[in-house]
């Protein structure tokens, strides 16, 4: 049986019952209707044939009205078929024209339904799918996706052997160049890298598919893209972009576009917006959608995506039939089914005179940068956790021979890619959604925290720590020993950090290594603990009220800031901060000692304001409270624990106040609308906080802090103010239990951060993945950025401005001269109850004289999110030095992205980029003592390839490689010892 057999299967026997006969009638009616309407497109289209073309349209009009008149199938259908005859000159030129038809069925990941409904949909639909190909020859299908895969290969492996025989036959066409159909606003540069790598890794196992086989990034439904997205994804092996959601930030986006990035790579973009992806085969869409494309672009062909999507289900049967039964239509377009790829390629021959656009394609749902606040912490901290693990890692294995973990890396990036899918991450799911997220990340930071703890520890023995050898201990009797040894257990490890136990065998001085997993040096104030081991019966005061002296490798010695005490599970403990100073990608040592420090070894270096009031006051006069060191000073208003004045005291600039004061917490309900987890709109009266209690607690001299305890309606709010010795940035520390609940009724309430700064002319910089983008939005539009946001303009005629770094948000919003970062949004919908828990949010403001470049920026955002790692040890030998570092990365304005082992061989691979606009020659230069001396480096693409022009070369203990402007780098680096 044809094609055109199982479309016209109907007997036209007169006989048959009325319904059948008006049935076919009405079939063969639509179809010359079409004819028609195809016909009259292209008189527009070629206007010197328009008018003998119409003659004939007309004269065919009017004898098939007639024929159809008759009521008589038979009549009609030979009249349709002259008629089709005499327009042979237009069917000549219609058929010049294609549609090409691309099976698909978008499969969302867990977002209304839990993970064994997704199991399940994927299953069905692809089994759907190849039962249609056993029947229909012709019909092609395209799948993204890697999950989708991965879904199928644990879950029905005989399916996936049946689905890899028609990838081989050409007809199923992988599309799967991303783990998911990710996000690409949130998730961070690394992340965007690895969704290539592993995916390309994963294909390539499963079907032998290479990169050049799965050149598109197949992304319909993500909600905008970021502006530099085309420069990871060339060097990715993509050349073509499907998308829908092309947001409306800057020029308008036709059908098809060339998107370039600011290094100048470029690819080619179908936008589908009008129609999107989940089109059903009928004459007038497939009509309307190709008038619009053609009129845009000129081309004579255009890109129909069809089949039930969003919960799977893929193309129908009377989708396929339909199709062929249009590919018979002598005036018509020719119905082709086919590849994505087969497009794509058409087009890029046919169109180098397309325009090209440079911009974001950004916004899209502005709620989704906050809403599930949970999802997005859980980002965040699982990618900064991952990059750090796989620093660590490299060391390990590069110094020491440590077996390099890659099988269980590889599985933590897959589920952080997962997360990334467009209704996870921006948090547009229901309850399921969020539980299975959370669990893929505890598994995670579970993983990542052990690889770390043990890289960094046995890197740790082998650091020389006899600096911090004491007096040999007097003998001890068994009953008299401590049982510290081991104290603390898993302490702290919850949030991300590395658990300190107590590893000083019970006595004598504690040593510690802090290692920075960034490559620039850094002067910090660190917190570290430290274990009662006093041995049972000891005649010794409480644990805090005792003598402690930090005890460098150089012989000095200073006495830390008492910060805190408490007993954890059967053992003391105190907490102590102390500044130290560690090169880049290296380490540093310190002891403390139970002994009291040198007199007047210490500086205050950060005071209370309210500290250093004059004596004796009058009742009248208005308390001075806040903090101050020698670069800023923090004057807090008492009648709401907000900021009164903020001045940069290196340029004398204030930049909260005088007129204006910060209050920094708003609280605010959005009108209900019918899409609160996707949608942020009409933001209702401003309320703020009452203050409850201000409290003095740490008074330096290396941490100052002040607590301000609020409460907005249901939920109590702790904002903690902390400012330390040497450094500008005023930390907030946000510990809020939110009882908030949306509805319908009521609307959404949200949290946000507001900072209203005295500057006129203000600018707002975001940061983007690998790089930063410049918005001139400045009326209060939410916008996404990934770890900080930065404004700058004037103050009284000074260039200044100030940097908002955080831990786990990423909307944010300019209004004039305030900032705003959303921190939490109670939508209802779809889940009901998204944000009634415990809340703890972080976050740094940098006030800046002149302008702050974007690199210092990264660098800045990178210190606030990836924390020095301390690592407690006793008093040892090692072939390590007491201080060094690993490598460093030269200039400046490079930023090394990540360090890892090659995937394949025993090399080490760096990602770098350029996100200033200046194209250089980057320098990473090794310890050869540690890491042995390099002695051969290519440059890579992201899947870890040699490049075709490498510019990468090994220049005496390092290596250099070229990056463009806003340019990617990877260099492949192999070691010898």
């Amino acid at each position: 049986m044809t094609s055109n057999d199982r479309t016209h299967a109907v007997s036209p026997d007169p006989g048959a019952d009325l319904q059948s006969t008006i049935m076919q009638l009405q079939d063969l009616q639509e179809r010359f209707q079409y004819e028609l309407q195809f016909a009259e497109q292209l008189c527009t289209w070629h206007p010197a044939e328009a008018d003998a073309w119409r003659g004939l349209m007309a004269e065919a009009a009017g004898q098939v009205a007639a024929a159809l008149g008759t009521g008589n199938v038979d009549t009609a259908r030979a009249a349709i078929t002259a008629a089709e005859q005499s327009l042979s000159p237009i069917a000549h030129v219609a058929k010049t024209y294609t549609i090409y038809c691309i099976g698909h069925g978008h499969i969302d990941m867990n977002w209304m339904w839990s993970w064994p409904e997704t199991v399940a949909v994927t299953n069905d639909t692809f089994t759907t799918v190849l039962k249609l190909m056993e029947e229909f020859p012709e019909f092609h299908f395209s799948q993204s996706q890697a999950s989708v895969y991965a879904i199928i290969e644990e879950h029905n492996p005989e399916l996936l052997a049946r689905i890899a025989e028609r990838v081989a036959e050409g007809r199923w066409e992988v599309t799967a160049s991303h783990w998911v159909e990710n996000d690409n606003n949130m998730a961070g540069a690394e992340s965007l890298c690895r969704h290539l790598l592993y995916t390309r890794e994963y294909m390539q196992q499963l079907f032998g598919l290479s990169p050049e086989d799965v050149p598109i990034n197949w992304s319909p439904d993500t909600f905008g893209h970021a502006a530099t997205l085309p420069a990871y994804m060339v060097r990715g092996g993509i050349k073509y972009m499907y998308l829908h959601r092309p947001g409306a930030i800057g020029p308008a986006r036709p059908g098809m576009f060339w998107w370039q990035a600011p290094d100048g790579s470029r690819v080619l973009v179908r936008n589908d917006m009008l129609y999107g992806y989940n089109g059903v085969i009928r004459p007038e869409d497939l009509l309307k959608q190709m008038g619009i494309f053609i009129d845009q672009t000129g081309l004579r062909c255009s890109m129909f995506v069809y089949g039930v999507g969003d919960h799977g289900g893929g193309p129908t049967r009377r989708d396929i039939v339909r199709g062929l039964d249009m590919d018979t239509w002598p005036v018509f377009p020719n119905i082709k089914f086919s590849t994505a790829r087969a497009f794509y390629e058409r087009v890029e021959r046919e169109g180098a005179h397309l325009p090209v656009l440079d911009c974001e394609l950004n916004t899209e749902f502005t709620g989704c940068y906050t809403t599930q606040t949970l999802i997005k912490r859980n980002n965040r901290f699982a990618e900064n956790h991952l990059a750090d693990a796989e620093v660590a890692a490299s060391l390990a294995w590069l110094a020491f021979g440590r077996a390099y973990p890659a099988d269980k890396l590889r599985r933590g990036w897959r589920d952080t890619l997962f997360s990334h899918f467009h209704d996870i991450l921006p948090g547009s799911g229901v309850h399921d959604t969020r539980t299975y997220n959370d669990g893929q990340y505890q598994q995670t930071m579970a993983m990542t925290g052990m690889i770390e703890r043990l890289a960094l520890r046995q890197i740790a023995g082998q650091v020389d720590t006899c600096f911090a050898q004491g007096p040999a201990p007097a003998l001890t009797p068994a009953s008299r020993l401590s049982d510290a040894f081991g104290a603390g257990v898993g302490f702290m490890s919850s949030n991300g950090a590395l658990s300190q136990p107590e590893q000083s065998a019970g006595q004598g001085n504690r040593p510690f290594v802090v290692f920075n997993p960034v490559t620039w040096a850094r002067d910090e104030i660190i917190e570290t603990t430290v274990w009662d081991n006093t041995p049972p019966g000891a005649l010794l005061p409480p644990l805090e009220k005792r003598a402690f002296s930090v005890c460098l490798p150089d012989g000095s010695a200073y006495a830390p800031q008492l910060i805190g005490s408490g007993h954890f599970w059967g053992h003391s403990y105190v907490r102590f901060a102390l500044p130290v100073q560690v090169a880049s990608l290296g380490y540093a040592t310190f002891a403390l000692s139970e002994t009291a420090a040198p007199a007047e070894t210490v500086r205050p270096g950060v005071w209370q304001l309210g500290d250093r009031q004059p004596q004796p006051r009058s009742h009248t006069q208005q308390p001075q409270e806040g903090l101050e060191n020698d670069l800023v000073r923090v004057e807090l208003d008492m009648s709401h624990g907000g900021i009164r004045s903020l001045v940069d005291k290196r340029s004398g600039v204030q930049l909260i106040g005088p007129e204006q004061v910060a209050r920094v917490l708003e609280y605010a309900v959005e009108r209900p609308n019918g899409m609160t987890a996707w949608v942020m709109d009409n933001i209702g009266v401003i309320e703020y906080p009452r203050v409850i209690d201000i409290k003095r607690q740490l008074r330096g001299p290396f941490k100052a802090t002040i607590a301000v305890k609020l409460r907005v309606k249901e939920s109590d709010i702790t904002l903690t103010y902390e400012l330390r010795a040497g450094d500008p940035q005023l930390y907030m520390h946000l510990d809020v239990v939110w009882f908030q609940r949306g509805t319908p009724e009521t609307g959404v309430p949200m949290l946000r951060l507001a900072l209203p700064l005295a500057l006129t002319g203000a600018r707002g910089r975001y940061e983007v993945p690998f790089g930063a983008v410049e918005r001139s939005l400045n009326r209060g539009e939410e916008v996404p950025a990934l770890q900080w946001a930065q404004v700058t303009g004037e103050v009284d005629g000074v260039q200044a401005g100030c940097l908002l770094v955080n831990d786990c948000k990423y909307g944010h919003a300019l209004d004039g001269g305030t900032l705003r970062m959303t921190l939490i949004r109670s939508s209802y919908m779809p889940d009901i109850l998204p944000e009634v828990r415990q809340h703890e949010i972080h976050a740094g403001l940098l006030p800046f004289a002149g302008d702050l470049p974007v690199a210092e920026a990264i660098r800045l955002g990178r210190n606030f999110n990836h924390a020095l790692r301390i690592v407690g040890t006793d008093v040892h030998g090692g072939p390590l030095p007491s201080v060094a570092s690993f490598a460093a990365v030269a200039p400046d304005t490079v930023i090394l992205a990540n360090v890892k082992k090659a995937e394949e061989d025993d090399a080490l691979v760096l990602t770098l980029f350029e996100p200033t606009g200046a194209a250089t020659d980057a320098r990473v230069e090794f310890d050869v003592r540690a890491l042995g001396r390099p002695v051969a480096a290519v440059e890579v693409d992201l899947m870890e390839r040699p490049v075709a022009a490498s510019s990468a070369a090994v220049r005496g203990d390092g290596v250099t490689v070229h990056i463009p402007a806003h340019g990617i780098a990877a260099v492949k680096v192999n070691f010898a010892r």
